[in-house]
């Protein structure tokens, strides 16, 4: 094992009062927020959206790697915690958690970026464990680090024999979820979608229809040379770079385009077509499903409330009917009679669909949760439903691939609701290839490029 001195490496100088996790640039802060990441139950895109409005001065290409590295890490958690366990003297799951942290970033540096050379992610990591354990201890884990890079082509991964325990490590998954995988789709069709949970989740963005039409967003990313294309999915959506900082756009700031997904767009289609004059949005709390439900809200004049288990919105669905200008929603109160003709619902899930854009989730989840999510889901419907009139229509939404959260949950509504009508999504609205043979509609990562999302339509008999 490499004990070389830390003192014999060039370091930059610190200021007077820098904080630990800033002491070495986006690396540390990238640490501290995988930190606070596995600490809380906060998501990841959040932290990350705060810490680079808190370093104004990072430039471009500092911002980029800051995300690659809280991303990129925790994407590949498991396949670096499988290298690492193979390298380090003792155990390296009992390591302090800062010190498994400083680790992963260094490693995934190594192991993930090319445009990053290995002895800066090692001296960074080295500085940063002396100042935490001491130079002895950090000594050891650097030359931890440095075996690893000179022995990169000959890390051995579990054989493919041991399947499942394979996939697992090779694709950074909790292995009770890919066992559940391979039972129900195969070896062939997992490993696909194991691969597609890793790439980065595409950004879509919608044009805003309350102050601009769906061709203006098109024109002004080719006008300022920021390569898109059209969503096949949702000709209305582009997709485009997924570090692109929409906060830094001028069409963002003017509140001309918002974030969306195909899926969640194909849902305010068919919502559209039944022209709603009154609509409730229910859910847990609010995600980006709103959005273009709200946005058709706006532009047909329709109301347009919100029925939440907490009762109380997140401070950004205010700053987005700021800047977008739509219409401000109400919260339904639990005594109100009110009865709308469209009920979206959000589910309560798992969200194993959101995987891509939300990796932490991957080592939040055990399949208990699953149920737990399935149960919310009819707990809340139970709720939402009572305010849907007579020959009104309900879409569901749950943004996972699970049958329990999925056809389970349909089957669910039902058996308990004969008052309840399914009915097939529309292929003149929405793109065929979402339609399944039932009528329901299913995302998928390894086969559209966006999150994995399941809806089914119902209508109430009058």
């Amino acid at each position: 094992m490499d004990s070389q001195p830390l003192s014999s490496q060039i370091a930059p100088p610190i200021a007077e009062g820098t904080p630990l996790f800033e002491q070495e640039g986006v690396r540390s802060v990238a640490v501290r927020t995988l930190l606070r990441i596995a600490s809380t139950a906060l998501d990841a895109e959040r932290l990350v959206r705060d810490e680079l409005a808190a370093h104004p001065e990072w430039n471009d290409f500092d911002r980029a790697l800051y995300q690659e590295l809280v991303f990129g890490t925790l994407r590949m958690r498991a396949k670096l915690d499988w290298v690492l366990t193979g390298f380090y003297h003792g155990e390296f799951p009992k390591c302090m958690p800062a010190v498994q942290e400083i680790l992963r970033v260094a490693l995934y540096q190594i192991l993930m970026i090319s445009k990053v050379p290995p002895q800066a992610a090692i001296e960074s990591a080295g500085r940063l464990l002396a100042r935490i354990k001491g130079e002895a201890y950090a000594a050891k884990l650097v030359g931890v680090l440095r075996a690893i890079t000179r022995n990169v082509a000959g890390i051995r991964y579990p054989p493919r024999e041991q399947l499942a325990l394979h996939l697992a490590v090779v694709y950074s998954h909790p292995m009770w979820l890919v066992e559940r995988w391979l039972e129900r789709y195969g070896e062939e069709v997992t490993e696909q979608m194991l691969a597609a949970n890793l790439e980065r989740a595409p950004l879509y963005l919608a044009a805003n229809r309350v102050r601009t039409e769906d061709r203006f967003l098109p024109a002004w990313l080719e006008q300022h040379s920021i390569p898109f294309e059209i969503s096949p999915l949702a000709p209305r959506l582009v997709r485009t770079n997924p570090f692109l900082e929409i906060s830094a756009l001028p069409i963002a700031r003017e509140g001309r385009c918002y974030v969306s997904d195909p899926m969640y767009v194909s849902v305010a289609a068919l919502l559209e077509a039944s022209s709603p004059s009154r609509l409730l949005y229910a859910c847990t709390t609010p995600t980006l499903a709103l959005l273009p439900v709200w946005e058709l809200a706006t532009i047909r004049s329709s109301g347009i409330a919100i029925l939440t288990e907490q009762g109380v919105f997140p401070g950004w669905v205010a700053a987005v009917q700021q800047r977008l200008g739509w219409t401000p929603l109400e919260v339904l109160q639990p005594e109100s009679n009110a009865t709308f003709d469209v009920l979206a619902f959000d589910a309560p899930s798992s969200g194993i669909g959101l995987w891509r854009r939300k990796p932490e989730g991957k080592w939040r989840l055990d399949s208990w949760d699953l149920h737990r999510a399935a149960r919310r889901a009819r707990e809340l419907f139970e709720r939402a439903i009572a305010y849907l009139a007579p020959g009104g229509i309900a879409v569901v939404t749950v943004a996972s691939f699970e049958p329990i959260e999925t056809t389970g949950f349909v089957e669910w509504i039902a058996t308990t609701h004969p008052e309840l009508e399914r009915i097939p999504a529309d292929e003149r609205i929405v793109s065929p290839s979402l339609i399944q043979a039932d009528g329901t509609l299913q995302s998928l990562p390894h086969n559209h490029r966006c999150d994995s999302v399941f809806v089914a339509l119902f209508r109430r008999r009058p």
